[in-house]
């Protein structure tokens, strides 16, 4: 098994093996089309800019592993995206474990003028080895800053990460300026 506790796979599976799995379970979800399905929008309606798509492993609370090429997965992934309407933001992330049925879903939509800002951050996760021991991970986060919270998104995932949110900084400060 890949995290050896409570898996439900009976064989062990490669790094690649595992991240397949991850690949074709985000896909079949099509969290793109469900994401303006709950924020209850048409693609059209949301396009200031492109959209943002962050998405990488979630390390709190999860089982994690270092792989083979140094990189560190877990039991849990997130996906988000960022749309930009002509008022407002709109956020959709849906984090699903591997391990089990579990997820978390949310949306959330902000006027332009109450974003504070689009920052990255780097923290240490806690996480579980695969004998239910406390690990520390390091991570990678997109968060979106509104006054009084701070929303974070994975994107270690992501290869063009700082690109997007260049862009998405840019359309804040644009819209801020009106």
């Amino acid at each position: 098994t890949y995290f050896v506790q409570k898996n439900r796979w009976k064989k062990n599976l490669s790094d690649d093996e595992y991240l397949s799995l991850v690949r074709k379970k985000c896909d079949s979800l099509k969290l793109k089309e469900r994401a303006l399905g709950k924020i209850g929008l048409d693609e059209d309606q949301v396009n200031e800019i492109s959209p943002a798509m962050f998405e990488g492993f979630v390390f709190d609370n999860a089982y994690a592993k270092k792989s083979a090429n140094g990189e560190w997965v877990s039991s849990s992934y997130q996906v988000s995206w960022v749309f930009f309407g002509s008022e407002q933001i709109y956020l959709y992330a849906y984090t699903l474990n591997m391990d089990d049925d579990n997820k978390k879903e949310r949306t959330d939509e902000f006027f332009y003028r109450d974003v504070t800002s689009f920052s990255t951050a780097s923290e240490t996760e806690t996480a579980k080895d695969n004998e239910g021991k406390q690990i520390k991970v390091d991570s990678n986060k997109f968060a979106l800053v509104v006054p009084g919270d701070k929303l974070y998104l994975s994107m270690d995932g992501v290869k063009d990460s700082e690109s997007i949110i260049q862009g998405m900084k840019q359309k804040l400060r644009e819209k801020k300026s009106l």
